[in-house]
């Protein structure tokens, strides 16, 4: 949560930014004593634009229901004297404070007033003016789009506000438009086309010759690339903007925006598993926010910093910076700014406290690097003293009539209560914070206080008002997805504790309200229905985009394939929970009583015996797992004589491990070497599930020499052996070394109706999307190059890529959720299965295999599945590949007919 109010005042910050270049126009603001004696028409002018500052005066203070009534009376006189231009400017500021508000009805309204005094070009006299208030008015009605989700049309008021910009002169004006433009198009999907509208943007700016300009236009780059995730690219250009920044207030801002970026790739470093880099990050992060705070921007960067040390585990440090922050805040005036300190400072506090939940999920922590002494211990805020802080939080947004801030105060403030275990307390203010966040249609606000009805409800034994509450929350989720996951990069940086866990405490209800010892068969339709969800979401949180907007999302696996088992194991704290459903039969499901730590232990252990070659451990391994996953699914296997295919929907921990290798010593063999096929199944609703057409025409493209690409050294594989094998088997045309080439790729995309693409070459699959990528000669193709790539091709040919061949690719050492990147690739290259090696594996061995696989493959009427079954077993049986460690790190994602 720490994270998610961090993130809420920090957007407040950057509309605050972006209004107050939309108001200033160069008003001159006429003061009641320089018209005194003067006509009652000009005295009630310079009233107006007396209003006119006054208003902008409270939205900078952040006192929004003040700036709407002064703004209101402006327009009044504006309208008496007949003046458009400054009443379409008062209707666009209007607008904007009510999409601040979250009265989108009267935004609406107050935007399509302001257009329509300017439907009319004034005398040329005036058209400057005009110009810079129409590219204003533009651009509030762009933001509007945006939040109601009318994508393309924000994008293409966003594209006319950047030509009107232009003719008005305002380049800085230019670039806000434009990397709005790039906004718009990361959410619709079009991440590629975003990230070379930001190039061009960062391309202008490294050529502009006013320093103050440059600064601020870079400094708003860096936040945008920050947005889409764009980690290093974003520190890259902050630290450009820091070194031409003239202005202290500028130079401050930068630093502010500096930190934060550090702290997003320390939260990444982190996820991956690199401690030293993330440590780094953070001090990194830590020193930015002391130089912003000592040149005057005190609040944010020290209200950052705390968070960052709370996080961190530095008690000792943060001890000293919290009193000074409270002392601060206390000075300052009544606003939305105000509020969200309070709200920021309470939340620190609360994680600071020694006595705090360690399950929550409320706080973030990592080991804690210093101890508290018992004398700080005792200085830390009492449960009272963080309430109040909460409570006079509540009192300033009702008395500005900020309704979204109130919803966040008393929601927070429940989350107090429901910590400190007051729950009928607790559920009376999340209730009423729920409602005001339904009643200004805040999806991003109401999803957190549904989830925490939930759970007040569950610990209150309502069970059954707990799983509609959950349902509300992901179902919000769904609605706001966009926004979470690609325009706010705080949410998106902490998906594994602000958004899975609202998934999988929905499903560990459903599964744990059982009638006569069973779930009932409707709770285990919406146990799989949002585990799907949670895995879409997921895969939407790592590639950036909504991918509604990419892929259609209406499969049905069920009715693909009569001949397969659909298993979906489910990682939860207290145990692992496997949901199956297999043709024409109730859909059941099973728990292993094992906790997640022991579950995740056994699969790391797993993963490095199978990289280590030892068999021993990995069978010692393997078999414990099978015995939660598969063990109590084998009677009901039996009695099902249609099953050829098992179909893994895997969770966590469980994507890093292929099936295949799972032991069962009762049977002594692997699963490899039972009957069944095997397949893992990202997400259902994104791959085309339609049986393959029988003709196979291979695109094949290799590298057989060391190359050094971008820093990095690799190895030569033996790739040529391997091409011309399945140049044997398959109608196909080969591409080796310099040949290999995006050019050449697109080019025979475009011509050669290709239904599979063979790439034996480097690839590494990770958690960073930056460092997901495919070797080719001379260049590293990414997944946005692959996806445009593939996609492009079959948009001309209008001919499926049937199948996407990655055999010496691997998963970044010691990132658990490396898999991420192999199913990202797979969806992102709208091919209809892929297949790939979840380790590097020896170079003969993969040969054989894949000669075997397409010579299976060619047969009629033999899934890819299956030839991937049959082939693995021809390569284990040769005494040489007996180990798992040659034939268990091929594995097959999505279509396996």
């Amino acid at each position: 949560m720490s994270k998610f109010f961090r993130a809420a005042f920090r957007r407040m910050q950057g509309l605050m930014l972006l209004t107050l270049l939309m108001f200033s126009i160069g008003v001159t603001v006429v003061f009641p004593q320089q018209v005194k004696g003067a006509s009652p028409t000009i005295a009630q002018s310079a009233n107006a634009q007396l209003l006119l500052q006054q208003g902008i005066q409270s939205y900078q203070a952040q006192q929004l229901a003040d700036a709407v009534k002064v703004w209101l009376q402006a327009a009044a006189i504006f309208a008496q004297q007949g003046d458009n231009l400054k009443l379409a400017l008062v209707w666009s500021n209007l607008s904007s404070v009510y999409q601040d508000l979250g009265q989108w009805s009267a935004a609406e309204v107050a935007i399509a007033k302001s257009l329509n005094f300017l439907q009319n070009p004034p005398a040329s006299s005036d058209l400057q003016t005009y110009r810079e208030i129409q590219a204003k008015a533009l651009n509030t009605q762009g933001s509007l789009q945006l939040a109601q989700g009318k994508l393309a049309q924000a994008l293409a008021t966003w594209k006319q506000t950047s030509a009107t910009y232009a003719q008005a002169g305002d380049k800085l004006g230019m670039i806000g438009s434009f990397l709005n433009q790039a906004k718009a198009l990361q959410a619709l999907g079009l991440s590629r086309q975003a990230e070379t509208t930001l190039q061009q943007i960062n391309h202008l700016l490294q050529l502009e010759s006013d320093p103050q300009l440059q600064a601020t236009g870079l400094l708003r780059l860096g936040n945008a690339l920050r947005r889409i995730s764009k980690l290093t690219q974003s520190r890259q250009v902050l630290t450009a903007s820091l070194q031409v920044a003239e202005q202290s207030s500028t130079k401050a801002s930068v630093l502010l925006e500096l930190g934060n970026t550090e702290r997003a790739l320390s939260n990444q470093a982190f996820t991956f598993g690199k401690q030293e880099q993330a440590i780094q990050h953070a001090q990194q992060a830590s020193q930015f926010y002391q130089q912003a705070s000592e040149l005057g921007l005190q609040i944010q960067p020290q209200l950052n910093l705390l968070s960052l040390w709370v996080e961190t585990g530095q008690s000792v440090a943060a001890a000293k910076l919290w009193t000074q922050i409270q002392q601060s805040i206390t000075n300052l005036p009544p606003s939305r700014t105000a509020i969200y300190a309070r709200l920021n400072l309470a939340q620190s506090l609360t994680c600071l406290r020694p006595d705090i939940d360690k399950e929550t999920t409320f706080c973030i922590k990592r080991p804690q690097q210093q101890l508290p002494t018992q004398n700080q211990v005792a200085q830390t805020p009492t449960w009272r003293d963080i309430a109040q802080i909460l409570a006079v939080a509540v009192q300033q947004a009702e008395s500005l009539q900020d309704r979204r801030a109130k919803s966040y105060a008393l929601g927070q403030l429940g989350g107090l209560y429901e910590l400190t275990k007051q729950w009928s307390e607790a559920q009376h203010l999340t209730e009423q914070a729920l409602l005001i966040a339904q009643e200004i249609q805040a999806g991003e606000i109401e999803y957190r206080w549904e989830w925490q009805l939930g759970r007040l409800l569950k610990k209150q034994g309502d069970n059954k008002r707990a799983i509609a509450s959950y349902i509300a929350a992901v179902d919000t989720l769904k609605s706001v997805r966009r926004d979470l996951f690609t325009i706010n990069p705080d949410v998106q940086l902490s998906f594994r504790d602000q958004v899975e866990p609202v998934y999988r405490e929905l499903v560990d209800l459903l599964l744990s309200n059982q009638e006569n010892g069973q779930a009932n068969q409707e709770n285990l339709r919406k146990a799989i229905a949002y585990t799907d969800s949670l895995q879409l979401a997921e895969l939407e949180n790592y590639l950036g985009c909504n991918l509604g907007q990419i892929v259609s999302l209406n499969q049905n696996p069920n009715q693909a394939s009569r001949q397969a088992a659909f298993i979906y194991p489910i990682i939860l704290k207290d145990r692992l929970e496997v949901i199956f459903q297999l043709p024409g039969q109730p859909i059941g499901n099973y728990s292993s009583l094992i906790p997640q730590t022991v579950v995740e232990k056994t699969l790391e252990q797993l993963k490095t015996a199978l990289l280590g070659r030892n068999a021993g451990k990995i069978r010692e391994n393997s078999q414990q797992i099978y015995r939660w996953l598969l063990e109590p699914l084998e009677p009901h296997l039996q009695k099902s004589k249609e099953v050829q295919t098992l179909v893994f929907v895997l969770d966590g921990n469980l994507r890093n491990i292929p099936m295949s290798v799972l032991y069962d010593s009762k049977a002594n063999e692997y699963l490899i070497e039972k009957k069944y096929a095997l397949a893992v199944l990202p997400n259902a609703q994104l791959f085309d599930l339609r049986p393959r057409s029988q003709q196979l025409k291979v695109l094949g493209a290799g590298i057989n020499t060391a190359l050094e690409v971008e820093n990095r050294y690799f190895a030569a594989i033996n790739a040529t052996e391997e091409l011309q094998q399945i140049q044997q088997i398959t109608s196909s045309k080969i591409l080796m070394n310099a040949q290999f080439t995006k050019a050449n790729l697109q080019e025979n995309f475009n011509s050669g109706g290709f239904s599979a693409v063979h790439l034996a070459t480097h690839g590494n699959f990770s958690s960073d999307p930056e460092q997901t990528f495919i070797l080719a000669y001379g260049e590293l193709l990414r997944a946005n190059d692959l996806e445009n790539l593939l996609t492009s091709s079959q948009k001309r040919t209008s001919s499926p890529i049937e199948l996407f061949v990655l055999s010496a690719c691997q998963t970044a050492a010691g990132d658990n959720r490396a898999t991420l990147g192999l199913a990202g690739l797979a969806v992102r290259s709208g091919a209809r299965s892929t297949l790939a090696t979840l380790w590097q594996v020896s170079d003969d061995s993969t040969v054989k295999l894949m000669q075997q696989f397409y010579k299976e493959l060619s047969q009629p009427g033999m899934s890819k599945a299956m030839a991937l079954h049959r082939a693995g077993q021809v390569l284990m049986k040769e005494r040489k590949y007996q180990n798992p460690y040659y034939w268990a790190g091929y594995v097959l994602v999505g279509n396996w007919l």
